[in-house]
């Protein structure tokens, strides 16, 4: 059976009404889905060790683990008044919310295991197209049963299961339920959109090509030897904080990946009077990842340079450093505010009539990440008191969440698990006279 589900929009209209949604709502979204007409991911593991292995290292399956997420969901729930509802659940946990297994306030240990899965093998492998984009809401068709789809055209008897061929899974189009929405009527978080518009979507390099590498080797054990398979790790940007399998290995991928995401060109002089001003440029081009720097929640991530100038005897100028509290000097920091009036931070914010806000409730939005294969320059200007050879550094520096993001949640416990990665960095020296 086919299930072609519109979800939440009523409970959604509902909610901009100013409506009390809990009575309208139905307990289970999908009258007649259950969490036993889907397979736990354990069940692949005998044929797809491999894969099963990869995706329990992965941000899917931590996608419901994952106790920032926890803490933001229970904290907008009670900002809200329960309207939140289970808005967060569509991607976090679409078995969950599908089978209506989505509670309000969550406590981890009270989930069933398979809506703790997340994203889990089987979610993928019973979607079918048309995948879509739509407002607030997330139409799924979901198709849960013996038959399991993949890239594969000509698929081995399972035996276990009888084996489909589905083209849009090595298309970007496959990703587009859960990386491309649209939040009351505002373009929010659009990473297929920004692939779709940009000239790695024209060349028809699809997110796969990054984010699920391919390799030689077999879908399943004793089956034949391919050239085409993928990754099952899903690489990103986001990072375990808490104990999670492939930790380590998963973290590395993330270096690799943000490594070779951009370029940065140092535009400095070479000599300058100690009576003269300096200015120093720093390009950043997006020129070698499919969408926007940051993308997804462009709002928490932090994209930055941090820039440096000094000599044998100290620091003369510097900027993207960050408080005693690991936070950059920004509005946001609780010791040094606004600081670092210089600050390049490739970020945004999320505005409801005029005022800050959340993903939630936003009727506007500010994006200043950098699209494929566009610049941003920024420009330092600064005076050095010395003479003498200086150094000057730029580093382009990412983490997917702020320090003050964590202890607003409560969640300053895992604020030392937060990583900084260089993407990129650029060197020279100027001479002042």
């Amino acid at each position: 059976m086919k299930y072609c589900l519109l979800l939440m929009s009523l409970a959604l209209a509902a909610v901009v009404a100013g409506c009390d949604v809990g009575d309208q709502i139905p307990e289970n979204k999908a009258p007649g889905l259950q969490l036993t007409d889907f397979e736990p991911s354990s069940s692949c593991a005998p044929c797809h060790p491999q894969y099963v292995e990869e995706w329990e290292g992965s941000m899917h399956a931590y996608s419901t683990n994952d106790p920032i997420w926890m803490m933001a969901n229970n904290s907008l729930q009670s900002s809200t008044g329960g309207r939140l509802d289970d808005f967060c659940w569509q991607c976090h946990s679409p078995i969950g919310f599908l089978t209506g297994n989505t509670p309000s306030s969550i406590q981890m240990e009270s989930l069933p295991a398979i809506v703790r899965e997340g994203v889990n093998c089987d979610v993928c492998h019973v979607m079918r197209p048309p995948h879509t984009t739509t407002n607030q809401s997330i139409q799924y068709n979901i198709e849960p049963g013996k038959v399991k789809y993949a890239s594969i055209p000509d698929p081995m008897p399972a035996g276990v299961h009888e084996s489909g061929y589905d083209i849009t899974f090595s298309r970007s189009e496959k990703c587009r339920e859960c990386h491309d929405l649209i939040i009351n009527g505002v373009p929010t978080e659009m990473t297929f959109t920004e692939w779709q518009n940009s000239t790695w979507g024209a060349m028809g390099v699809e997110c796969q090509h990054c984010h699920m590498r391919r390799y030689t080797g077999q879908a399943a054990v004793g089956g034949p030897v391919r050239n085409n398979l993928h990754r099952h790790d899903f690489v990103g940007v986001d990072v375990a904080i808490t104990d999670f399998p492939n930790k380590d290995v998963q973290r590395a991928a993330v270096d690799s990946l943000l490594r070779n995401s951009a370029s940065l060109a140092l535009l400095a002089p070479t000599s300058a009077s100690v009576n003269d001003s300096v200015t120093v440029r720093v390009r950043v081009t997006n020129d070698r990842t499919g969408h926007n720097l940051p993308s997804s929640v462009f709002f928490n991530r932090q994209m930055w340079i941090e820039l440096t100038v000094w000599d044998a005897q100290g620091t003369g100028y510097e900027s993207g450093h960050l408080d005693v509290n690991g936070d950059l000097k920004d509005k946001n920091s609780a010791v040094e505010p606004n600081a670092d009036p210089d600050l390049a931070l490739f970020a945004g914010t999320l505005y409801k009539r005029g005022e800050e806000t959340n993903v939630f409730e936003l009727d506007s939005l500010v994006n200043n990440s950098i699209p494929a294969f566009e610049s941003r320059t920024p420009s330092y200007k600064f005076l050095l008191n010395r003479t003498g050879v200086w150094n000057i550094r730029a580093r382009l520096l990412f983490r997917p969440f702020p320090p003050y993001l964590f202890r607003n949640l409560g969640a300053q416990q895992y604020v030392g698990e937060l990583p900084i990665f260089e993407m990129v960095s650029e060197s020279s020296t100027i001479t002042i006279q």
